[in-house]
């Protein structure tokens, strides 16, 4: 046992628990030995422990840091654009898709929404490359884990005509229906529904007349 008046063995300052006293800094400060939970042994001062100025041999810190690397280290990717555009069109207004999508209620998992790496390692263990993009699998979900996965553009194209349900004259079916019934070609049918054409204007409006 410490004959320090103030015995301090025992008691646990974060991840570091006091084991002994350890003598006066050069400064007067009481030493004490500890053991962090990483399993180094450190010394650390009275004054320090108290007010929470280390908690850690050092390990936190460094985990702390390389995290933050881990983040920004990415953050000239393909990915991380692909995630921060997938945040964006979620949740700014002024965006320019925010209507198709945070203004209809779709909604990133907090999951992905509070950390990048953790939707980058599901995106790596998932089959992501570059030239595949990211595809909500229903299109009224939102984007987490079971909803999402990678496509081609051309995938993920034909999958949004096929899903997307255009109502007109009291008829509701895909826009790949309602494309191949009025003789448009999908892609100018999606790009006018897209660009938020009521379903009047974007069937009955002729090829050429979209400017």
């Amino acid at each position: 046992m410490s004959s320090y008046k103030h015995d301090m063995t025992g008691e646990h300052f974060g991840r570091l628990t006091v084991l002994q006293y350890a003598g006066k800094a050069p400064n007067g400060h009481s030493r004490w030995l500890c053991q962090c939970a990483c399993g180094q042994i450190t010394t650390v001062t009275r004054s320090n422990l108290i007010a929470g100025r280390q908690v850690s041999c050092g390990c936190k810190r460094q985990e702390q840091a390389s995290k933050m690397n881990y983040i920004h280290g990415g953050r000239r990717t393909r990915l991380y654009s692909i995630w921060s555009n997938m945040i964006t069109r979620t949740e700014n207004p002024n965006g320019t898709a925010y209507h198709r999508y945070g203004g209809r209620g779709i909604k990133v998992c907090s999951e992905w929404r509070d950390s990048f790496p953790i939707f980058r390692a599901w995106a790596l263990a998932h089959g992501y490359r570059d030239g595949l993009t990211l595809e909500r699998i229903d299109n009224d979900g939102g984007y987490s884990p079971d909803n999402c996965r990678w496509a081609t553009w051309q995938e993920q194209f034909n999958h949004r005509c096929d899903t997307h349900y255009i109502t007109f004259a009291g008829k509701t079916q895909s826009l790949t229906r309602w494309a191949r019934e009025r003789a448009l070609p999908p892609s100018a049918l999606f790009q006018r529904v897209y660009a938020g054409w009521d379903a009047r204007r974007a069937l009955t409006t002729p090829l050429g007349g979209d400017k």
